[in-house]
């Protein structure tokens, strides 16, 4: 078994590890930033191709111990680099540390790729280049105080770049987070759902991913595995068709996406289309001051502007109290989320919250509160 780390975002960390303990054998560790799990070949693919939350799935080449800036020259050399790069193949390193040894990143990682690149020239009397835009292979170095771990990147681009969007909107959440606080909100997947300041509806297309059972990697292009010596093709196809029957549109699950704005609409529309979802999200242009639910009962997850522009205090607290308004008029007997980096404006809902979740999305500090 080889060891795995699949980050996600902050506040994520027990989600995620719930979400993907159906499709591994082990059982998954908790750390910050991500999950730790022991797995095999087909572990990898399937939490690849199933996860929800993570960001990079990442499998753990080796870790060494160093007690000066000397010594990783040496250790990095004295891998056997042949059995994943050869002068054909183009790499990059991403590296994270934290440690008092290395206070300069960029001098560490060109010492790591000077021991790469000498020790495949010293084997093959060529060297493997850098490609910082379509690498063959993706190397991700860790570094916690005098530990150094070397992993390689399974996932490629991004876990939560599903291929659903066409463009992207300015302030939308990614698909792993906006994943993230519909299984945060322990939505049953049968009750109506609505996001009615849905932008460019990425937290309502999850949610119809979910509903019906559609992998989050299944209409990605490519994940950076598949580039791996040792892809099995047969393994992934088989995988992947077994997925393809899991996925259940015969249900009629009531999701609802509505926005101010007519052009976020038709964004979300347009995404929707691409995987075929269209005709199971109710998108309409509709102000959140004129929202009357069709329904008696269910579950509203809204991520309303935060507001970071000088100038815009009142317009935000203005707005935020009309969602307390909406709240307060039209949606008793809902259970109603709201994700907000703005956390001053918050006391504008005038609802006192029954939860709330750190997260942060990116670097901004936010919370998710359950009303």
């Amino acid at each position: 078994m080889n060891k795995y780390f699949l980050t996600c975002p902050r506040g994520l960390e027990e989600v995620t590890k719930k979400q993907i303990s159906k499709y591994i054998k082990s059982i998954p560790i908790v750390d910050l930033g991500g999950v730790h799990f022991s797995g095999y070949k087909s572990d990898m693919y399937k939490v690849n191709l199933f996860s929800r939350t993570g960001m990079h799935l990442l499998k753990e080449i080796y870790s060494f111990n160093i007690n000066s800036e000397k010594d990783i020259y040496k250790n990095i050399y004295n891998f056997s680099w042949d059995k994943i790069l050869n002068p054909n193949k183009t790499f990059i390193i991403r590296t994270k540390s934290k440690s008092k040894i290395f206070q300069n990143t960029n001098i560490f990682t060109l010492k790591i790729k000077d021991a790469i690149v000498d020790n495949i020239r010293s084997k093959f009397g060529k060297r493997p280049s850098i490609n910082k835009t379509d690498p063959d292979i993706i190397l991700s170095i860790l570094v916690k105080d005098r530990k150094i771990i070397v992993y390689i990147d399974s996932s490629g681009i991004p876990l939560f770049k599903r291929g659903y969007r066409s463009k992207i909107h300015k302030a939308a959440l990614n698909e792993s987070l906006a994943a993230g606080l519909i299984l945060l909100s322990n939505w049953d997947r049968k009750s109506p759902f609505y996001d009615i300041m849905c932008g460019s509806g990425t937290i309502p297309i999850e949610a119809a991913m979910i509903a019906y059972k559609i992998p989050p990697g299944i209409f990605r292009d490519t994940f950076g595995f598949q580039k791996w010596d040792n892809y099995d093709k047969n393994l992934w196809d088989k995988i992947l068709a077994n997925a393809k029957e899991e996925v259940s549109l015969n249900d009629n699950v009531p999701i609802y996406g509505s926005d101010y704005f007519q052009k976020n609409i038709e964004l979300g529309r347009q995404s929707s289309r691409q995987i075929n979802i269209s005709q199971k999200i109710n998108f309409q242009s509709l102000d959140i001051k004129d929202f009357k639910p069709p329904e008696s009962n269910g579950i509203i997850i809204i991520n309303p502007p935060y507001g970071n522009r000088i100038g815009e205090e009142k317009i935000i607290q203005k707005l935020y109290k009309n969602i307390g308004d909406v709240f307060k008029t039209y949606c008793v007997g809902f259970d109603a989320y709201i994700f907000t980096g703005n956390l001053e404006a918050i006391k504008s809902i005038g609802l006192r919250s029954k939860k709330r979740i750190i997260l942060k999305n990116g670097k901004i500090d936010c919370r998710l509160l359950h009303y």
